[in-house]
């Protein structure tokens, strides 16, 4: 949820929006979960809890899908 007081960096629709930069921005079509963890926990600092919000999230709009092998994909692409 986004609060007035809350850091906007660290809230799920600003972390889903640079997950959806880093799956724009790579070669591939499919990433693994912990790699795009790795990729946001650096540039955030974020827990993992508030990044499967912004997953969840990226999800139920239909931005993000997951594939048979676990893999996140990016639906636009």
């Amino acid at each position: 949820m986004i609060t007035i007081d809350s850091d906007p960096k660290l809230n799920p629709i600003y972390i889903g929006a640079s997950i959806l930069n880093v799956l724009n921005e790579s070669d591939f079509i499919e990433i693994e979960i912990e790699d795009l963890h790795s990729s946001i926990k650096r540039a955030f600092d974020t827990s993992y809890e508030v990044f499967a919000f912004a997953l969840d999230w990226l999800y139920i709009i239909g931005a993000i899908d997951l594939n048979e092998d676990g893999l996140i994909t990016y639906a636009v692409k």
